[in-house]
């Protein structure tokens, strides 16, 4: 059968991940023999704080619309972004991520060093999310050691530096993967697409096929390496070019295609090779999810304990490296000339030694405290070493308001913390939250969150929390220009603030008899992808919108409300005929939340 029959007839297998993670923990602990890689996209690092392919490309998308036509508000990124604009044949706004490649080329090619500065920015500030913490100790505890990345950043490394005391093989250039090796004593990460810092590869040229160096040693490791796939969407032709290159039974153990359920099965390409290598279709819920239930099966320990352990060794290392430095210096005392030389670094040494215990202590001891009333004591006796934190007034403040109720002494709290840093955003917003929410106070809440944006135009929970205030005032123009600014903020954001969006938008579409089916199939993927709730209420934007909802979206709204606060609601919803009709769209959809 000719290999184009195979694609055609047949059909990859289908796992559940549990049922997956039973399998490749059979073949761990009965077949030896058998080792398994783990080959990585960017969907493994979002959660870091890394943006997904598709959001780069939308970013980059709407930067090129400006470059083209400025700020002509009539070319939406939706009208705009066409084949013949951009230049790259069969382009769809909707598959953008596909064209990640000619999209990176479109916008940076014309100055390869500005789009490696703009991805050294971007990954900057990623810290290895909780399942990277599972990944490493894999690697670092078992005989599964082969990491292969399309990704460009430094998790894996990073994460076997953090969380275990083991440091890997990094090959993150064509001229260093003869080192990588079948037979290893320490993991290896092989960076196809080179480091973040190695003129990484995103254009056309550079990822439409692997070189020589890399296709002979991935022969070679996934000769001998079942591969999992985690977060790839085999968007790249090198890679994906390189598997479909192998025979049929190169893949020993065949290879699982893990993906995201909510955003539907792999395509086509995908689907045919994993099939004609006997492999399989794992749907997950999303990386650090599926690595938390694999870290299950292995009976790790969470490695909050480890990490706090590493740090105490370094500390006790820290303070007795100080202590005879200490020692050394009052030595010096009994030579006049030594005496001499040293005063100035004692003085250096005492001015540390008062900074030791800083207002995060305190901080810190109150956070972990359980009962309200002994909290606000250990607020209390922190103000009183340091008056003049700006941060640990700003968070007994909050205390005050969220949990204790006392409004006129989290007024004053909020009041003092903005007078010690005026120019601090957070503390600008949060006193701009009481005073619409609490006070009732909307033209000086309106005030204090414009004031607020200005410090910090980025600031995703003060720009919702101004929609919801413009919402309630009954300005629903204003309150859509600033949902789409709070949108591109807190897409990828873990806590409350995406669905708050969401909601309000829902609200103001439905309010204006407007379709909110777009708002409503992403809060669904949203609550059911879950996410971390906090305490808070939308009672005030429900009583501004009900008067324009029918009974019906009045009690469906009242019940998403809830949802979005309380993840023991989200079952109820399913009593609402509406919105069992509604189907979840994935929050990399693209979306200008046009009306």
């Amino acid at each position: 059968m000719s290999r184009s029959e195979t694609v055609v007839e047949t059909k990859p297998q289908e796992l559940s991940a549990v049922g997956f993670l039973d399998e490749f923990m059979w073949i761990h602990e009965q077949m030896e023999d058998r080792l398994f890689a783990f080959i990585l996209g960017a969907g493994a690092s979002v959660t870091s704080g890394i943006p997904a392919g598709g959001a780069l490309v939308r970013t980059w998308l709407e930067e090129l619309r400006r470059l083209a036509v400025g700020d002509d508000d009539s070319l939406t990124l939706e009208t705009w972004a066409t084949e013949e604009n951009l230049g790259i044949p069969s382009f769809s706004l909707k598959e953008a991520a596909s064209f990640y490649p000619q999209v990176y080329d479109r916008r940076f090619g014309r100055d390869p060093e500005v789009g490696y500065a703009y991805l050294e920015n971007v990954m900057s500030r990623a810290e290895p999310s909780i399942g990277y913490s599972v990944l490493s100790t894999v690697l670092a505890r078992t005989r599964h050691k082969v990491v292969i990345t399309t990704n460009f950043d430094n998790l894996v490394a990073d994460a076997l530096s953090i969380f275990t005391d083991t440091f890997p093989l990094v090959c993150g250039h064509e001229s260093l993967a003869g080192f990588a090796r079948v037979r290893l004593r320490r993991p290896l990460v092989a960076k196809i697409h080179r480091d973040l810092l190695l003129a990484p590869r995103s254009d056309p040229a550079g990822t439409a096929k692997l070189g020589s160096p890399w296709t002979d040693v991935l022969g070679k490791l996934l000769g001998e390496y079942t591969p999992v796939v985690i977060g790839y969407g085999g968007n790249d032709g090198g890679l994906m070019g390189f598997l479909e290159s192998l025979a049929p039974n190169h893949l020993r153990g065949g290879i699982h295609w893990c993906y995201r359920s909510q955003d539907g099965k792999p395509n086509g390409r995908i689907c045919s090779l994993v099939a004609e290598h006997s492999g399989g279709l794992v749907p997950i819920v999303g990386f650090d999810e599926f690595m938390i239930q694999l870290n299950e099966r292995f009976g790790y320990k969470l490695l909050a304990e480890e990490i706090e352990r590493k740090a105490s060794a370094r500390a006790n290392r820290y303070r007795e490296q100080f202590e005879k430095f200490q020692s050394s210096l009052a030595q010096g005392k009994r030579d006049p000339d030594a005496e001499e030389a040293a005063k100035p670094i004692r003085e250096a040494l005492a001015a540390t030694v008062a900074r030791e215990g800083g207002w995060w202590s305190w901080e810190l001891r109150a956070s972990a405290e359980s009962d309200p009333e002994r909290r606000e004591q250990i607020y209390r006796r922190g103000l009183e070493q340091f008056p003049d934190s700006a941060e640990l007034t700003g968070n007994f403040a909050v205390f005050m308001y969220k949990v204790h109720k006392d409004h006129d002494e989290a007024e004053r709290l909020f009041r003092r913390a903005l007078e010690l840093d005026p120019g601090n955003a957070r503390h600008t917003g949060n006193l701009a939250a009481f005073i619409a929410d609490i006070r009732k106070n909307h033209d000086e809440g309106e005030r204090l969150y414009r004031r607020a944006l200005e410090l910090d135009p980025e600031h995703a929970a003060n720009t919702s929390n101004f929609a919801e205030l413009l919402l309630v005032r009954g300005r629903f123009d204003e309150c859509k220009q600033v949902l789409r600014r709070a949108w591109s903020l807190a897409r990828d954001d873990e806590g409350l603030v995406p669905g708050a969006v969401l909601l309000y938008w829902c609200l103001v579409t439905r309010a204006e008899d407007r379709d909110d089916a777009p708002g409503l199939g992403r809060l669904k993927a949203l609550l059911q992808a879950g996410f971390v709730r906090l305490t808070g209420s939308f009672a005030d934007v429900l009583a501004a919108v009900e008067p324009r909802l029918s009974a019906d979206d009045k009690r469906l709204y009242s019940a998403l409300a809830e949802a979005i606060l309380d993840d023991a609601k989200v079952c109820e919803l399913d009593q609402f005929g509406r919105w069992t009709e509604i189907e979840p769209i994935s929050l990399d959809e693209p979306w200008d939340m046009s009306c």
